[in-house]
């Protein structure tokens, strides 16, 4: 069936050999199947080959939960990075609701920070599952402003808009708090609603390719900042953050996730700038492309963000 699929290329839905495959939508970076057949309901993921191991790390996670015994994500099937064009995963299939809009109820909410609270209950010294750090992590100040540095280097100097420019000579001028020591944890990273499988009991998630090890407090400020989320009131993410502080029992984190909110306000705008510049000369390498009206949408977020991360550093 892999092998099949491996050449089938962006086929919709077809029957092969007892399998009914269907292509999922979504993605950008991967093409993702759900094959079913008298025995079996799985997810088929094949992804980018690149440095970051996207297979491998979606594997080593979801193993890492698995023997946890937390049931908020699949279960990890197959990993073969060398055997096809790109890496493949195989986990099982879960049913539930998927949504692109947020949470519309107290309890959907609380269902979706007790998710995040159990993740990070999954820590290096408790698990046999060698795993990276996270794709985008950070564990202190000096991390966060290194991540904002990357997106902008990748830039041309020429390129870079003087609006990014203004803020980012206010960023660094900028004073945080700072902390030291703090323990690592399971981050999800990519926080996108759609990620997110909504069903009676615990709420799962999806997706977890750019997962890896970070602090915990960092992956909230990432849910807290991500596009998905953009309508979602200030109030509602006080809320958020303290429910997430009384679960897991780190008054401490609050301070964290403040700073590190207004750190990844900053990395957006770079990051929406430099999409801004690779995608129209085909430097974004994507195993989907890009929607028609993408400069529109992206220039959307850009002047959403920026006036999001001026309001912090006037």
């Amino acid at each position: 069936m892999l092998d099949h699929l491996a050449h089938a290329g962006q086929t919709t839905d077809v029957q092969w050999r007892g399998w009914q495959i269907t292509r999922i939508g979504g993605g950008w970076s991967n093409l993702l199947y759900r094959a079913t057949n008298s025995a079996h309901d799985l997810a088929v993921k094949f992804t980018m080959r690149d440095g970051r191991d996207r297979a491998g790390r979606e594997y080593g996670a979801l193993l890492a939960l698995h023997q946890a015994g937390l049931a908020v994500a699949p279960e990890p099937i197959l990993l073969d990075r060398t055997a096809y064009p790109q890496p493949v995963v195989v986990q099982t299939w879960l049913e539930g609701e998927v949504s692109a809009r947020p949470p519309a109820s107290e309890t959907e909410w609380r269902k979706l920070v007790q998710h995040f609270a159990l993740i990070g209950t999954v820590k290096p010294q408790n698990t046999s599952t060698a795993l990276p750090e996270a794709v985008l992590n950070a564990n202190n100040v000096r991390d966060g402003r290194r991540i904002v540095q990357q997106q902008v280097a990748r830039i041309p100097r020429q390129a870079r808009p003087q609006s990014l420019l203004r803020l980012i000579r206010r960023f660094e001028r900028s004073f945080l708090p700072d902390w030291s020591g703090v323990a690592l944890a399971l981050c999800r990273v990519d926080n996108n609603t759609l990620n997110f499988v909504r069903r009676p009991g615990l709420w799962a998630s999806v997706d977890w390719e750019n997962a890896g090890w970070g602090d915990p407090a960092f992956d909230i400020a990432d849910w807290k900042t991500h596009a998905a989320y953009i309508g979602v009131p200030a109030a509602r993410w006080d809320w958020v953050v303290d429910a997430y502080c009384s679960l897991v029992g780190d008054a401490a984190a609050a301070v964290r996730i403040q700073a590190y909110y207004k750190i990844l306000l900053v990395w957006w705008v770079a990051r929406l700038a430099r999409y801004l510049y690779e995608v129209p000369r085909g430097l974004d390498q994507r195993l989907v492309e890009w929607p028609e009206d993408w400069q529109d949408g992206l220039l959307a977020k850009y002047e959403h963000y920026l006036a999001l991360a001026e309001g912090l550093y006037s």
